[in-house]
């Protein structure tokens, strides 16, 4: 029985794909390609960098994604999410597409002001979840392996 359970567990692992703890990532929904990331497994949820934050109406949500001109979403969720400073707040949340080692997975991404911090966009555990492994020696994974993809 140990040796079964040793078995799952070793396949379950290396089926799993590597991410280091800095990447650039695509969002092609949103045309916005590169974008500087922090892997934190320390995150419950992914969020990206939004200023202007504005609900339209119930439905809707208005803002500029990464400094780009206003865009227009439909919300998934509002939740209170609280922040690494331990400070509460409602978010909006928005499904998009996100690249990642070439494969596309859709997410819900939390929009946020993130002008203070160093990186635009914090992949979370929502995402890593799926199907990561993350190995903080190793940078820009996803970003080699587009590169090395490309046509």
């Amino acid at each position: 029985m140990k040796a079964l359970l040793f078995v799952f567990l070793f396949i379950n692992l290396y089926s799993k794909e590597i991410i280091g703890s800095i990447d650039k990532l695509d969002f092609p929904l949103l045309n916005i390609e590169n974008v500087v990331t922090r892997v934190d497994t320390g995150a419950t949820n992914s969020s990206i960098h939004c200023t202007n934050i504005e609900k339209i109406n119930d439905k809707f949500v208005r803002c500029n994604i990464l400094g780009k001109e206003s865009l227009t979403k439909e919300i998934s969720k509002i939740k209170e999410v609280k922040s690494s400073n331990g400070v509460s707040q409602n978010r909006y949340f928005i499904k998009t597409e996100i690249v990642i080692l070439g494969k596309t997975y859709i997410s819900e991404l939390s929009l946020n002001d993130r002008s203070s911090m160093t990186y635009p966009f914090l992949l979370g555990r929502d995402i890593l979840i799926q199907d990561f492994i993350v190995d903080v020696s190793k940078e820009n994974l996803s970003l080699d392996f587009k590169e090395r993809t490309k046509n």
